[in-house]
């Protein structure tokens, strides 16, 4: 027997949660993974295929023989297919068993955060025509120091 929950919050949260917990063998321990919207279906685009529309949630969780099937809109509520339940009882394996797209919760690199800033702050219209120039600071803060060594040492002289 499993518990598997899946939810997805397209409205409030831009997210993807996914819940697995297998009682097989006992209580196994519950691994749960939170994915953010966007980059779950970059990943797998069958995600934004759920939501499409009106859509602006879905939600699915099995609890022995127990299921709860939801479809979610503004004004209502639908069942699920018995093929998406098909595929959602995958995805959870994979996310949460798997750990197959556990990379997407690692927190960004610093030159990821610097990229997502410079994304944040200017136009990158502007920008197109000329690349970034990379600089090596810290070569030129120790080229300025031979420069103002050899300076000081013209000057004594």
């Amino acid at each position: 027997m499993k518990y598997i929950k899946f939810n997805i919050d397209e409205m409030h949260q831009r997210m993807v949660f996914c819940e697995y917990r297998d009682f097989t063998e006992g209580k196994g321990p519950m691994l749960t993974r939170a994915f953010p919207l966007d980059a779950i279906a970059e990943q797998e685009p069958k995600i934004n295929e759920l939501i499409v529309g009106n859509e602006i949630g879905m939600y699915y969780e099995l609890k022995g023989s127990t299921e709860v099937r939801e479809t979610q809109y503004l004004e209502r509520i639908d069942s699920i297919d018995d093929e998406i339940v098909e595929w959602i009882k995958e995805f959870v394996e994979r996310a949460c068993v798997q750990g197959l797209w556990d990379e997407l919760l690692k927190p960004p690199t610093v030159d990821q955060q610097v990229e997502d800033f410079i994304k944040e702050f200017f136009d990158e219209e502007e920008n197109q025509e000329e690349p970034l120039e990379k600089k090596d600071f810290l070569a030129e803060f120790f080229q300025e120091l031979e420069d103002d060594d050899k300076e000081a040492a013209d000057s004594k002289e």
